[in-house]
C-alpha cells in the first residue's frame, strides 16, 4: 500500500538489507523505485481532491468554485499519471550521468506510443478533452513507454564507437512509432481481455483481493511490490468515463465497488503492525528494551496513523522469514475476510488512522474495520510474542548489540 517518503527515494537501498540478486530481480526492484517516484506525489494531490468534492469544501456555497479549484488541482496529478510513471521509470533505471538524455527519450517514446494509439483508437467526439489517464492503455503506456526508450539508449551505449544523440532519439521514435502501431492495433482485444480479467476479479473479490494481499507483502523484502500495485491502483479495472485503477476509481467515480485492493490493509496498518511491534519491544531483554521501545513504538504509532508500515516489516522479514510469511499470509487473509463482507474502503497515501478518517464518507461499512483491526491486533501479539520468545528470534533487542540499531528506512505500506 504503499507509499515511499522522500528520505526513502533520494536514499540507495541498504545492502544488507537487499542481498545479491539475479539481474533480473536488480532490474525490477529498480522499476519498483522509479514507480514509487510519481506514487509520492499522490498524498498531497489525494488530499486536495478529497477537500474539493461536494461533501467536503464543496459543501459551503462560497468555496464552491475554489473548492473545485482544489479538486481539479489535485484530479491534475491522477489525470496525468501515465506521463508521471514514465518520468519516474526513467529516473528510476538511469544510472549514468546522461539521465536527463534518457528522461528526455522516456518522454519522447511516451508521447509517441500514446498519440499513435489514439490515432488508431480514437477518442469520441465527446469525449475529446478527455486526459492522458483515460485514454486507451492509460497508464499502462506510461510504463511500456520508458522501457523501450531505455533498452534502446542501453543498446546505443553498448556499440563500441557509440552513437550521436540525434540518431539514438531517432531510433527511440522509430521503436516507439512501431510499437504504437502494434499496440494500437491490438487495443481493441487487449481492452477486452482486461476488461474480462477486472470483471472475473470483481466477481471474485475474496480470491483476487487475498491473493494481492499476499503478494503485495511478499514482495516487499525484495523491493518489487510496486509493480503489481502500479498495475491494479491505476491500469486494471473500468468504473466509467474511462477512468482506470481501484484508487481513482474509489477517488474520482465514488465506485462502491472500488476498494477491494485497499480496504484489507487498513486493520493490518492500523492494528496489526503495531501490534507487533509492541511484541518485539516486550520480548526484548530487559536490559535492551529501552533503546528497542525507542525503535518500535514511534514505528508503531507511524503505522497506526498513517500507514508507513516498513520499519516494523523490516525488522523481522529477513531475520525470520517464517514469520514474515506468516505476515504475509495473514494480510492476503484480512483483504479476502474485508471483501467477503462486503467493506469497501480507500485511500489516498495509505491504509492509515488518517486515510480512514478522511475518506470515511465514500467507504461502504467502513465501522467493521475496527473491531477486525483489534482482533487482528491481538492475534498478532499473541502469534509475535510467543514465536518470537519460543524459537528465540533474533528481532530488535534479541540479536548483537552492533546489529540493534541497523533498522531500515520508512515507506508506507503500499507501497
Amino acid at each position: 500500500m504503499s507509499r515511499l517518503t522522500t528520505t526513502q527515494q533520494t536514499n540507495r537501498p541498504d545492502q544488507r538489507h537487499h542481498p545479491e540478486s539475479p539481474a533480473a530481480l536488480h532490474y525490477l526492484r529498480r522499476m519498483g523505485q522509479g514507480l514509487s517516484l510519481p506514487i509520492a506525489a499522490m498524498p498531497a494531490a489525494g488530499l486536495l481532491l478529497r477537500l474539493g468534492q461536494p461533501d467536503m469544501l464543496g459543501h459551503v456555497a462560497g468555496l464552491r468554485q475554489f473548492a473545485a479549484v482544489v479538486s481539479g488541482a489535485g484530479a491534475a496529478v491522477l489525470d496525468y499519471l501515465p506521463l508521471l510513471f514514465a518520468l519516474g521509470l526513467a529516473l528510476g533505471l538511469s544510472r549514468s550521468a546522461d539521465a536527463a538524455g534518457r528522461l528526455l527519450a522516456s518522454t519522447v517514446s511516451y508521447l509517441i506510443l500514446t498519440r499513435v494509439v489514439l490515432v488508431l483508437n480514437p477518442l469520441p467526439p465527446g469525449k475529446l478533452d478527455t486526459p492522458p489517464a483515460r485514454w486507451p492503455y492509460g497508464a499502462l503506456l506510461g510504463i511500456i513507454g520508458p522501457l523501450l526508450a531505455l533498452a534502446v539508449w542501453k543498446l546505443a551505449e553498448r556499440r563500441k564507437r557509440g552513437m550521436p544523440p540525434f540518431a539514438v532519439h531517432a531510433l527511440v521514435a522509430l521503436t516507439a512509432l512501431v510499437a504504437g502501431t502494434l499496440l494500437g492495433m491490438a487495443y481493441p482485444a487487449v481492452d477486452r481481455t482486461l476488461t474480462a480479467v477486472s470483471e472475473a476479479v470483481a466477481d471474485h473479490a475474496v480470491l483476487g483481493g487475498g491473493a494481492f494481499g499476499f503478494l503485495n507483502r511478499i514482495l516487499l523484502p525484495l523491493g518489487l511490490h510496486q509493480v503489481p500495485a502500479a498495475i491494479v491502483w491505476y491500469v486494471t479495472g473500468d468504473c466509467g468515463n474511462g477512468v482506470k485503477g481501484d484508487v481513482a476509481c474509489y477517488l474520482t467515480q465514488h465506485d462502491p465497488h472500488a476498494g477491494i485492493f485497499m480496504g484489507g490493509f487498513f486493520p493490518i496498518a492500523m492494528f496489526a503492525l503495531p501490534a507487533a511491534a509492541l511484541a518485539i519491544w516486550r520480548s526484548a531483554p530487559p536490559l535492551h528494551r529501552r533503546r528497542v521501545a525507542a525503535l518500535m513504538l514511534p514505528a508503531a504509532a507511524m503505522s497506526a496513523l498513517t500507514g508507513i508500515t516498513e520499519p516494523i516489516e523490516l525488522a523481522f522479514a529477513y531475520t525470520a522469514p517464517a514469520l514474515y510469511l506468516a505476515h504475509a499470509t495473514l494480510t492476503g487473509l484480512s483483504l479476502a475476510l474485508v471483501n467477503f463482507l462486503g467493506i469497501h474502503a480507500g485511500f489516498f497515501f495509505s491504509a492509515g488512522a488518517i486515510d480512514y478518517v478522511f475518506n470515511y464518507p465514500l467507504a461502504t461499512r467502513p465501522l467493521l474495520l475496527l473491531p477486525i483491526g483489534m482482533i487482528y491486533g491481538v492475534l498478532y501479539y499473541g502469534l509475535f510474542r510467543f514465536t518470537i520468545t519460543h524459537f528465540n528470534l533474533r528481532t530488535p533487542g534479541r540479536a548483537p548489540d552492533d546489529e540493534l540499531l541497523n533498522l531500515p528506512g520508512k515507506e508506507s505500506i503500499a507501497t
